[in-house]
């Protein structure tokens, strides 16, 4: 089946684990073919969920380092850099996201990646959307807990490269603007 734009509505009765799969797959493939630009996360609200539950080892090939465990968002955004993404993040004010932006430039900054990360947090950000090389999430959900397993979200998966091109100059302006 090929498609373009995909529209998913999740709540706890329908598409479940649709919208987490989605996402380890989008995040796969900037791992396994990393892009030349930028990659960016924009969400009034970010914390450092599950990507991959990696305890039966089935996504080990991808990074051996990760182990029988539980994968969260810094340590695929990490690898992600590692493997020559630059990454932009796009956030509110909130202190909800400090710990998880706090935990984040640690990292970069311990694996000699800090040029490139590229943290913006605006007053008024409202905007939902993870961009990577092939693919645009956007919708109601916020990159947390309780958007992936709680709350009922509508979101849309798009391919088309005239909309990548559209999120990624609207996300690029973030850098020009300086925040």
């Amino acid at each position: 089946m090929n498609f373009e734009t995909r529209r998913i509505f999740k709540s706890k009765v329908t598409s479940q684990n649709l919208i987490r799969e989605l996402l380890q797959m989008m995040f796969l493939g900037e791992l396994l073919a990393p892009g030349g630009e930028r990659a960016w996360l924009v969400s009034p609200w970010i914390s450092n969920i599950v990507l991959f539950d990696n305890r039966a080892g089935g996504f080990s090939t991808v990074n051996p380092e990760w182990g029988n465990r539980e994968i969260r968002l810094i340590e695929v955004l990490t690898d992600v850099m590692a493997r020559g993404t630059a990454l932009g993040i796009a956030t509110s004010l909130d202190g909800h996201n400090d710990p998880l932006i706090d935990a984040l430039t640690l990292a970069a900054a311990e694996a000699g990646l800090a040029e490139k990360l590229y943290i913006v947090r605006r007053q008024h950000l409202h905007i939902k959307g993870v961009l990577l090389k092939r693919g645009l999430l956007t919708g109601s959900m916020n990159l947390t807990y309780n958007g992936l397993e709680i709350n009922d979200e509508m979101i849309v998966y798009d391919t088309m490269s005239k909309t990548l091109a559209e999120a990624r100059i609207n996300f690029e302006s973030y850098v020009e603007v300086g925040g």
